[in-house]
């Protein structure tokens, strides 16, 4: 038999959550390369090693050195000392044969920390906060609702004006009003300026929008009448490239009729905006609902005798 030697990186191992290691040096003192295992045995009442060794049989040339890795598990295994053997033997003989040469390891496994005590409530330092708490909280308020002056904004732009309320602690609520004024201007404010009201108070603010007008009801009207109310309505009229007529021929029984309104009738528009009104000739008679009130009822005007 010859003779294979063994060294242990350490003797003992503390083993943490139960999982620890250590490294082997097996070195083959032959003359000759030999097949080498390094086994885990029960070293003491324990049946169990807790041990496994990757690539337990190696084979290592005459006078090398071979590094095994042997790693431990106790899970579920109470705090105390377990030893284990391990032998490196000639994987041709039997381990007892190499008995003399075992190496005893020692898995301590330490008892569990014993937790600190929790700290007691710090109920003073949460009574000394609340009253901390109670005191800014009261402060706020106090500034937040201690009446102040309303500065006045109308005349500036909605967005300055409403920057400027914000800072003197108000809020803003924006509606909008027709006027000749520029757009976005704002045109009345209440509160007024100069008014003493609560702090956090909400301001409500009128603001420019483009003075508006509605398209007139001119279907089936003649294109002259159409004209007179659009002008009335300050909006400007022109045809579509459909419109057959602009005007209705002198001393004739055709009258050049509105058919079509672009937008529509009833719309909303700015001043001085651009309808599209779409024409054309009818022979028909045409009563005028202006002149004949109990005739003529909307654009079936064109139709009656016809």
């Amino acid at each position: 038999m010859g003779t294979i030697t063994m060294t242990l990186s350490s003797p003992t191992v503390v083993l943490k959550d139960g999982k620890g290691s250590l490294t082997a040096s097996v070195t083959n003192g032959t003359g000759a390369s030999a097949r080498v295992v390094l086994g885990a045995f029960p070293g003491g009442a324990a049946p169990e090693t807790y041990t496994e060794i990757p690539d337990p049989l190696r084979t290592i040339a005459a006078g090398a050195t071979e590094q095994y890795l042997a790693t431990f598990d106790t899970a579920g295994a109470k705090p105390g000392s377990y030893p284990v053997k391990l032998i490196a033997y000639s994987a041709d003989d039997a381990p007892e044969d190499y008995a003399d040469q075992a190496r005893v390891v020692t898995l301590e496994v330490p008892a569990p920390a014993t937790p600190a005590p929790a700290p007691g409530f710090p109920w003073l330092w949460v009574i000394i906060g609340g009253v901390v708490l109670l005191a800014v909280v009261g402060a706020v308020l106090w500034f937040l609702f201690k009446d102040a002056s309303v500065p006045p904004v109308v005349g500036k732009p909605q967005a300055e004006a409403v920057q400027i309320l914000k800072d003197a602690g108000f809020g803003t609520s924006v509606t909008e009003k027709e006027s000749t004024q520029a757009a976005g201007t704002v045109v009345g404010q209440e509160p007024e300026g100069g008014r003493t009201v609560g702090r956090g108070s909400t301001v409500a603010l009128e603001v420019a929008v483009p003075v508006r007008t509605t398209v007139p009801a001119v279907l089936g009207a003649t294109v002259e009448s159409a004209k007179s109310q659009f002008a009335a309505a300050k909006i400007q009229l022109d045809f579509t490239a459909s419109s057959t007529c602009t005007k209705s021929p002198e001393l004739s029984l055709q009258r050049c009729v509105v058919l079509g309104v672009n937008p529509d009738v009833g719309t909303r528009v700015n001043l001085n905006a651009l309808v599209l009104v779409r024409t054309e000739l009818r022979s028909k008679i045409f009563i005028d609902n202006n002149t004949f009130p109990n005739l003529c009822k909307n654009s079936q005007c064109v139709k009656v005798g016809g």
